[in-house]
């Protein structure tokens, strides 16, 4: 079906009405890019992965990650402390409307525990993300990620 450029249009606006109208008290909306997992090291079972988590409307934290290409998934953080570079686990991070929260190497990310060997770069795996609001209301998301190589 084609629309004419006028329906096209008034749709186009209402989309954006819809979006930047406010969500009611504790209702949030999360929304996940650019979600990859770098391929391990040959002989390794171990790697790290990233993505940028938005939300609009009331704050989230993200508390968990699952993967049935990995036997675990942990959230960590990763800084240097007199110039040695330290990492740890995180029980939650933060996300928020004036702060997404960006997972990438160098800096937060998730750690993947016993990988699967049968992932290929250019593969899409998905990754099951738990939010929790603060207030007892958990919700999950599935997204997809890519698997890139060790450089990319």
């Amino acid at each position: 079906m084609r629309l004419s450029p006028l329906v096209a249009g008034i749709l186009g606006l209402t989309m954006v009405a819809a979006c930047s109208e406010p969500l009611p008290e504790g209702v949030s909306v999360i929304e996940v890019s650019d979600a990859y997992v770098v391929k391990p090291a040959e002989g390794r079972d171990v790697s790290g992965g990233g993505m940028v988590i938005k939300v609009r409307g009331a704050d989230e934290a993200l508390v968990a990650a699952t993967a049935d290409f990995a036997d675990s998934v942990e959230i960590h953080t990763m800084s240097m402390e007199g110039g040695m570079m330290k990492m740890r686990r995180l029980d939650s991070l933060p996300v928020t409307e004036k702060e997404p929260l960006v997972l990438e190497r160098g800096g937060n990310h998730l750690m993947f525990f016993g990988v699967s060997p049968d992932i290929a770069i250019g593969d899409s795996v998905d990754i099951v993300l738990t939010f929790n609001n603060g207030q007892g209301k958990e919700q999950m998301l599935v997204t997809t990620a890519e698997i890139v190589g060790q450089g990319d």
